[in-house]
Order: C-alpha cells, then sequence, then structure tokens
C-alpha cells in the first residue's frame, strides 16, 4: 500500500519575512561582494577527496585527532551538509555504538549500549552532551545543526574533563566562532512530504578587534503518514527554528571575551503510535501510510534560550585560562498517544511539561611545557526543574481498565462492566441471588456505588459518568548542585612515550519534591480512587500535600593512559577509566524519597590504536574495551500485582559490555574515498525482579551477543570544464536482536525484528561559490518497526509500535560568498 502524507497543520511555514531575514542575515557585510574573489573556504572545498587535519577539543584543549588516546568519532561541517543531517538522531548511522533516539525533547543517546533511563526530571543521563563547552541538561540535548563546526563523540567513561553524567561518554557540539575572516553563505534543502529547510549565516569584522558571526536555520516538513483524525497531527511533522548570533572581542594582546546567544524553538508532531491491534487504522499494516492518533492537544515543543560567555586570558606564553558562564532557560511540552487507536473507551495519552533553567561556570586552566601538559578546573552549576507529568483517559476508558483488572482477579468473564448483562452476572455472583439486566439499568448507579464500596481501592463508578474526563498527575520540582574539581596532566617522557593521569572530586546535591492530588473526576465524585498512581502508603504526604526529599553524592573518578606516538599521524594506547553518574529520584515513585536511585559508577579499560597509514592514504581508528557499569537505571513499564495500569519505572541493574569498534577511511583514487564503520558486542545485564507491562515478573540474567551493525559510505569527485561533480553513496546494515532483551514483550507484528537496510544517495554540481544537489534517503524503503509500547495493552489490549521514515528525496542548493 502507498503511503499519503497530508498537511494536517495552520502552523505558518518558512514565511517570506523570514526568508527576507535569513538572506539579510548572509548579506550582513558591505565588504563581503569584494572578498568573493578571494575566498579561502569555498563551496568546493567540502568536496574534494583527500584526508584532512581533523582539530578536536576532546582533552580541553585543541589538539590532532589522531595523537590523542582517547576513542573520538567526528562528524565534520562538510559531512552535515552532505548527508544534510539535522540533529544527532540523523547523524547516528556514521558513528559506531552510538544511538540516539528520534524525540527532540525527549531524545536518549547510547554510547555502547549504555543510555538514559526515562523522563524524570530528578535523575540524570548516562552520557553527557555539552554544547560550545556547555553543559546541557537532559531536556535540552537534541539540537538542530547551524553552523555547527563539528561534532565529538568521545567513547566511553569521560569522568576526568567532563565530570558526572559522563558514565558512557560525551557528545561534544561545537559550533563555528566569530573569525577575522568575512564570509556569508545561504543554503536551502527541499522534499517530498513538503520538505522546505533553509539556512544562512553571515562572519563580518566590524573593527579590527571585534568579529560578529550570526546564523538561522528553518526546518519545516509535514508528516510521514496520514492521522485520519481530523484534529490529530501526522506523525513525523516537524517545525524547528534555531538562530545563534556571537560575538568576539579582543580587548588586548592577552585578554579576549566571546558573548552569545542561541535560541531553539520546536513544534513537532508528537511520537506517532502506529497500532497493531484490532482497533488500530491498520492491524496488520503499521506502514500503510495510515494511523488513528486521537490525542487531544497533540505536541512536542520547546522554547529555549542561552546566554553565554567566554573570557580567555594568556597569562604567560604556557599559562592560559578560560572562564565560562552560562544560562540556559526552556519550557517543553510532549503530549502523545498511547493506545494508537480513535476507540472513546480506549481512550489514554501522556503529557510531560518542563520548566527548566541552569547556571554554568567553568573555571579552566592550561600550563603547557616542554614535554608536559596540564589541564585543571574547577566547576559549579545550579539547576532549576518543575515538572508536570499528566496522564489523561475519560471515565468510559479508566473503566475499562478496572474491568480488565477485575476479571484478572476473579477469573469472570468481562470486557466492560458498564455493560447491563456483564454487570448483572457480576453482581449476582456475589450477591448469590439473581440480577438482571434491567435492574442493573433500572437503578442507575446504584449497584455501581455498591460494588464501589465492596472493593476499597478500586474505582468503580456508573454509567452516569460517561464522558467525564479523567487525569492523574504529579507535580514534580527540583532544585540540584553540582560542584567539581578537576586536574589532567600529559607528561611525555620519551620521544614516543606518554603518560596521562587526571582525577576529578564531584558532588551533587538535589532536593526533589512530589505532589499527587486525587485524580480530576473528584470535583464531582469526591473519593475516586486512582486507577494509574495509587497512593503509596506511608507517603500519603504526596497525596495531601507536597513531600520533599533531599540528599547528595559525591566520587573520585579518573585516568590512567599509557601512549605510544608511532609517528606524528598514529598512536595507540591502552588506558583505565571510571566515570560517574549522579544518584537521583523517580518523578512518578515517591518511594525513591526514602531510597534515592543509586548512582551509576562506571569503569573501562580499552586498548586503542589510530592514525593515517599508507601514505596518508588509510585514516583508522580501532577500539577494543570492556566496560562495566554498576547500579545501571533503566526505565521499563510495570504493572505490578493489583494496579489496572502500566507505568514507567526505574529499575537497576548491573552491566558489562566487551565490544570492538572499528571507522576507517580510505582515500582510494584522486577522485574517490570510501568510509566504514563496524560494532561487535557482547553484554551480560542482571536487573533486578519487575513487573512488565502485562504483569508478569521478570527475573532473567540478559546476556548476548549485540547485532552485527555497519556502514560504508563513498565519496567520488569527478572535475568538470565548469565546476565538478560530486556523487556520494551510503548503505547501513543493523542486525536486530531485539527479541532475545527480557524486558521486551515479543509479538507477531509485521517489522519487528526486521534487519535495517538504508540506502541513501546525493549527487551535487559544485563550484567555488554554488552547490546544486539531488539527495534521497532510504531509498530501498526498507519498512522496520521498533519501540514496542505495551504500556495500555493490559488494560485495552492496544499495543503501538514505531516505524522507520519511509523514503524521502528531493534537492539542495547553496551559495556560499
Amino acid at each position: 500500500m502507498t503511503r499519503n502524507a497530508r498537511k494536517n497543520d495552520s502552523r505558518p511555514g518558512f514565511t517570506p519575512a523570514l526568508l527576507s531575514l535569513a538572506v539579510s542575515l548572509a548579506l550582513a557585510t558591505p565588504a563581503l561582494a569584494q572578498d568573493n574573489n578571494d575566498n579561502d573556504n569555498p563551496n568546493i572545498d567540502d568536496e574534494t577527496i583527500g584526508l584532512e587535519e581533523v582539530v578536536v577539543t576532546a582533552q580541553r584543549r585543541e589538539e590532532n585527532l589522531l595523537t590523542i588516546p582517547v576513542t573520538v568519532d567526528v562528524f565534520s561541517a562538510a559531512e552535515i551538509e552532505k548527508t544534510g543531517a539535522l540533529n544527532l538522531f540523523e547523524m547516528q548511522d556514521f558513528i559506531p555504538g552510538f544511538e540516539v533516539g528520534e524525540s527532540a525533547t525527549q531524545s536518549s543517546i547510547s554510547i555502547r549500549g549504555v543510555s538514559s533511563s526515562n523522563i524524570s526530571t530528578g535523575g540524570d543521563p548516562s552520557v553527557a552532551t555539552f554544547y560550545d563547552e556547555v553543559y546541557l541538561p537532559r531536556g535540552a540535548t537534541s539540537m538542530a545543526f547551524s553552523d555547527m563546526a563539528r561534532v565529538e563523540v568521545l567513547k566511553g567513561p569521560q569522568g576526568t574533563l567532563y565530570g558526572r553524567n559522563a558514565a558512557a561518554g560525551v557528545v561534544n557540539m561545537v559550533p563555528n566562532a566569530p573569525s577575522a575572516d568575512t564570509e556569508a553563505f545561504v543554503r536551502t534543502r527541499m522534499g517530498n512530504f513538503d520538505l522546505f529547510r533553509v539556512e544562512a549565516m553571515g562572519n563580518v569584522a566590524l573593527a579590527d578587534n571585534f568579529f560578529l558571526r550570526a546564523n538561522i536555520l528553518s526546518n519545516n516538513r509535514d508528516g510521514f503518514a496520514e492521522n485520519v483524525i481530523d484534529y490529530g497531527r501526522d506523525p513525523g511533522a516537524q517545525d524547528n527554528l534555531v538562530a545563534r548570533i556571537a560575538g568576539l572581542w579582543t580587548i588586548s594582546d592577552t585578554v579576549r571575551l566571546q558573548v552569545s546567544y542561541d535560541y531553539d524553538e520546536v513544534d513537532n508532531a508528537p511520537r506517532g503510535a502506529f497500532g497493531v491491534s484490532e482497533w488500530a487504522e491498520c492491524p496488520d499494516d503499521p506502514f500503510c501510510g495510515r494511523v488513528r492518533n486521537d490525542v487531544l492537544e497533540p505536541s512536542e515543543t520547546r522554547d529555549m534560550s542561552a546566554t553565554t560567555g567566554k573570557l580567555y586570558w594568556d597569562i604567560s606564553d604556557s599559562f592560559t585560562s578560560k572562564l565560562i558562564v552560562s544560562y540556559r532557560d526552556y519550557t517543553l511540552t510532549n503530549r502523545q498517544d498511547e493506545d494508537g487507536t480513535a476507540e472513546y473507551d480506549r481512550y489514554l495519552d501522556t503529557d510531560n511539561l518542563e520548566d527548566s533553567d541552569i547556571l554554568y561556570n567553568e573555571l579552566q586552566f592550561n600550563w603547557t611545557g616542554d614535554n608536559v601538559n596540564l589541564v585543571f578546573g574547577g566547576v559549579y552549576s545550579k539547576e532549576t526543574t518543575h515538572q508536570v507529568i499528566p496522564v489523561n483517559t475519560n471515565a468510559d476508558s479508566a473503566m475499562r481498565a478496572v474491568t480488565s483488572g477485575l476479571a484478572a482477579e476473579t477469573g469472570f468473564p468481562l470486557t466492560h462492566i458498564w455493560d447491563p448483562n456483564q454487570m448483572a452476572g457480576l453482581m449476582s455472583a456475589l450477591l448469590q441471588q439473581p440480577i438482571s439486566p434491567e435492574m442493573i439499568v433500572g437503578t442507575g448507579d446504584f449497584f455501581y456505588d455498591q460494588l464501589d464500596m465492596f472493593l476499597p481501592g478500586t474505582p468503580i463508578v456508573g454509567p452516569s459518568y460517561a464522558g467525564q474526563s479523567w487525569s492523574e498527575i504529579y507535580y514534580n520540582d527540583g532544585d540540584f548542585k553540582n560542584y567539581g574539581v578537576y586536574a589532567d596532566v600529559d607528561w611525555q617522557f620519551t620521544e614516543h612515550w606518554s603518560v596521562l593521569a587526571g582525577l576529578r572530586y564531584s558532588k551533587d546535591e538535589k532536593t526533589f519534591s512530589w505532589r499527587n492530588p486525587p485524580n480530576t473526576l473528584n470535583a464531582i465524585r469526591p473519593g475516586t480512587a486512582d486507577i494509574v498512581f495509587l497512593p503509596v502508603p506511608g507517603y500519603e504526604q504526596a497525596r495531601t500535600g507536597t513531600l520533599v526529599a533531599n540528599d547528595s553524592w559525591d566520587d573520585v573518578t579518573g585516568r590512567l593512559v599509557l601512549n605510544y606516538s608511532i609517528s606524528d599521524d598514529a598512536t595507540t594506547f591502552l588506558s583505565y577509566s571510571t566515570g560517574y553518574k549522579s544518584g537521583g529520584y523517580d518523578s512518578l515513585n515517591v518511594m525513591t524519597s526514602d531510597n534515592p536511585l543509586d548512582p551509576e559508577q562506571s569503569e573501562n579499560i580499552e586498548w586503542g590504536i589510530k592514525g593515517d597509514f599508507f601514505g596518508n592514504r588509510l585514516r583508522t581508528q580501532l577500539a577494543l574495551f570492556n566496560l562495566e557499569i554498576d547500579g545501571r537505571q533503566r526505565s521499563v513499564e510495570s504493572k505490578p500485582p493489583g494496579q489496572p495500569q502500566a507505568v514507567p519505572m526505574v529499575i537497576n541493574g548491573d552491566q558489562e559490555f566487551t565490544g570492538v569498534e572499528l571507522t576507517l577511511d580510505w582515500v582510494i583514487t584522486d577522485e574517490v574515498q570510501a568510509g566504514f564503520v563496524t560494532t561487535w558486542r557482547d553484554q551480560e545485564a542482571t536487573w533486578e525482579p519487575f513487573y512488565n507491562a502485562e504483569g508478569d515478573l521478570v527475573t532473567e540474567t540478559f546476556s548476548d551477543t549485540a547485532a552485527t551493525n555497519y556502514g560504508v559510505w563513498a565519496d567520488s569527485y569527478f572535475p568538470l570544464g565548469v565546476g565538478a561533480l560530486a556523487i556520494r553513496g551510503e548503505y547501513f546494515f543493523y542486525e536486530n536482536n531485539d527479541e532475545l532483551d527480557p524486558t521486551i514483550i515479543v509479538r507477531d507484528i509485521p517489522g519487528f525484528g526486521e534487519d535495517r537496510k538504508l540506502l541513501n544517495g546525493r549527487i551535487a554540481w559544485v563550484n567555488d561559490h554554488w552547490t546544486v544537489a539531488v539527495w534521497g534517503k532510504n531509498l530501498l524503503d526498507n519498512e522496520v518497526t521498533s519501540n514496542i509500547s505495551d504500556i495500555s495493552t493490559a488494560s485495552f489490549g492496544t499495543p503501538f509500535v514505531n516505524i522507520d521514515p519511509p523514503r524521502t528525496y528531493g534537492i539542495e542548493v547553496g551559495y556560499q560568498f
């Protein structure tokens, strides 16, 4: 069947006014035209073949990628342009062992199999994300790439230089900084599903010692499946706007000040729920191109802004310092369908509303000697969060969920107690006397009220409440502080041998609160019990007022690395490193007020080799690692006995990963260059026992060999009489073994367990200023389902899945001044 996408969104697209602003920004310099012929970085440079030197700041100082003893994969500005990657999700295929969730507001980043736990603001990610050297809180990690210099992915614990929440690794996004060059560009990307993206940048020297750089990106796309519900939104619809302006002032020969302002706006469709139940739009084919998502007021939004100042002071030729002060504020929502149907009495949606701000401060010193490099400093950050987590349904659906629980407990065949025949049969059995359906109807809610009193704690309401909304809500507030001091030394004790050693002390202080008032039906029927967020005995303060908890955690992390320099362009190393993720609280589990989540502690032993070989025609990065994580936090959907509805909860466990990662770049000829990435990983996990979404107790130890994943791509470059032709092809293969994970309920669903096979391509004509290209992604139209959700299965029988985006294609045009 074909996919039919339609516009179902009244929001304005890319308006003429915005286009005018973008063009004006790109032309924002009087001297631009006269410098056109002297441009040192024309478009054609991004398309040529060869292995260029890559400078990274993975060790908090600028260094050659090939000489640092850390496994780092880099996604450059040229690769962002060639692939059209918008964010981390769209670049993950090029980084072995790196996975990113598609959500812009609840994105989970995974490195070497270790990812964040859940949506709780009381918890932390296991992978730390930095943008422009500033730590990003959980809801801000997925940012659109605009005028990005590169993205660095650091593998393994990075506790020494990056601190908390770097237990598995670090993502370091580096935007371009203002410079003395006069340059600008405008790019646009268009495609099916009404994709329209435009980006513009301008950099100019306003004075001999003051440089200004500004950029803006707008991205709009319709959904890739039609939501047949008129007020719904089509899954996959995007609306992003990001902008940045930065100024660099050279105050003196030794002092520089950079100040920047970033703005980020997201208004996407929420995650689509592609139902695979009998009430879904296409029960047997989630790829039919249609979906029934009847969530009220669907949204995935984020409004975010940040101001950052950096003060550089070159104290001497060998001793420098840097002070970073940044304030970031954001609000987000994420209201999404949780049943994949349009059945009124099987309705469930969830939302996540956050208002967060963080003040981040870091003072760093660098000392460079003849054979010693030293980095040391301190960090202080303060974050405040306000989170609201509603679960929204209606009385009709709530009673269906209660009925499911009654049927399981009594063994009596029930589907909905508002059916007079079913209710009459149940009451006859309980009262040991005949009750007719006519009596049930004639007495209104009488028998339902009696059953409610007979079953305390199980909410029973009668049909007179049909159509009434029913919401259960948690309110959470948090105040978090983090302190850290660190030092890292690189001592080269012979011409080829060096040793690196570092330590960091981190401390986290958290104050967190829960408020869980009675469900909204209490406004018209006082005393109605909950079905999702059941009150916990001994923690009634969360129901009657506010329950507050506070605790602190600290740890010392570090690294020890022995490094051998093979040549100026190659090195091999053996390292031992540790990482730390702060303990915390579960927003939906008040019992963590007395028993907070333990911190994650990681240890990693790694051997790596990297460099340019065979006459600088083959660039290799190979890493062998063993990563152990104690106290790993993982989010699962859980339905303990006596609870009608599954809810997210955090469980703990221990994990061990042993693996290999390989990245290759090969200059085959002067016209052809190829890249290859692959990873193999063996893992073992022991999770504490928990009840899954269907109420079954899971006690298994999880052990398997990770799926075979690899990617290969090739660039070819052919000079023409005017300009050149650049051709790029990409193929990625991901073997699926989700069915081996005991925390996933395996179902017979089309596309589940299928391998992902992605074929992408691009053909571009370029010259010194122009780029004109055609492109396509998922050209094989590979159909794969992922993330089977059973949150509503036990209550309503409505599992649903996510699906990979279908085939997309289009054109792009760019002009660089």
